[in-house]
């Protein structure tokens, strides 16, 4: 049986989702620069959803192939996330543009929030794993 790492878990799930969270915010930048381009479509990364998905997943054990006639083992819901336009039936300007700057930019600030404390709570996991390591010093 393959053990499992120290890297595994907790650590795999907060390094998906600080990904997630960068591209999330990669993508609402875009949306607010695109503001003023008629017809533009403003899209979301909706990661919320499917963390819950992944942590009521991860609370069970996690299934071994040990056989080639078994059947795959289900993905990871954190690996396939696709982005969607916003729903949005109207534009502000009327040009077609479904970008709303107030909107964006209160996304973009919970994102750099969840984002920040994703960092905060890996760091003090590994502040804790060298403290382990070194010993207790």
């Amino acid at each position: 049986m393959e053990s499992q790492g120290i890297f595994n878990g907790t650590f795999s799930i907060i390094e998906k989702v600080l990904d997630l969270r960068s591209t999330k915010h990669k993508l609402t930048i875009s949306n607010i620069a695109n503001a003023d381009t008629p017809n533009y479509k403003a899209f979301d990364l909706i990661i919320e959803e499917e963390m819950k998905k992944e942590m009521g997943a991860s609370r069970h054990l996690e299934l071994a192939k040990t056989d080639s006639r078994h059947f795959p083992a289900k993905e990871n819901a954190l690996d396939n996330i696709n982005l969607i336009p916003e729903k949005s039936i109207w534009t502000q300007k009327g040009d077609g543009n479904t970008v709303d700057i107030d909107k964006s930019m209160a996304k973009l600030a919970e994102n750099n929030l969840m984002y920040n404390a994703l960092a905060r709570s890996i760091s003090k996991k590994f502040t804790l794993l060298k403290e382990v390591i070194q010993g207790g010093k």
